[in-house]
């Protein structure tokens, strides 16, 4: 089980509810790939920023798993393609570790 925390900045509330529901969703991407670490706490912390000066987004996520630290950030027009842009970088982190983990 990956436990989410997340951070904001300058973000409405109303894109803050959209950001948890919708990563709700797609936490079981990471759930399904942490299962070879077994008995190993994950907790994957999300900070979004929505700048100011431009309509855009920024989510940084960072995955803590067996003492390891994973960080993907990805900044794009909509919080729904910085969060799948983030997530897909992070995933692609998440499938190295566990096929080096395999491998040994």
């Amino acid at each position: 089980m990956v436990s989410l925390v997340y951070a904001y900045k300058n973000m409405p509330e109303m894109d803050k509810k959209f950001l948890e529901d919708y990563l709700e969703k797609k936490v079981d991407r990471l759930t399904n790939l942490t299962q070879s670490f077994a008995g190993v706490a994950s907790r994957l912390m999300v900070r979004a920023e929505k700048f100011a000066t431009k309509s855009a987004y920024k989510i940084e996520m960072q995955l803590h798993l067996d003492g390891k630290k994973l960080l993907a950030a990805e900044d794009d027009h909509t919080v729904i393609e910085a969060a799948d842009l983030a997530l897909d970088k992070l995933i692609i982190q998440l499938r190295k570790l566990v096929e080096k983990k395999h491998a040994k």
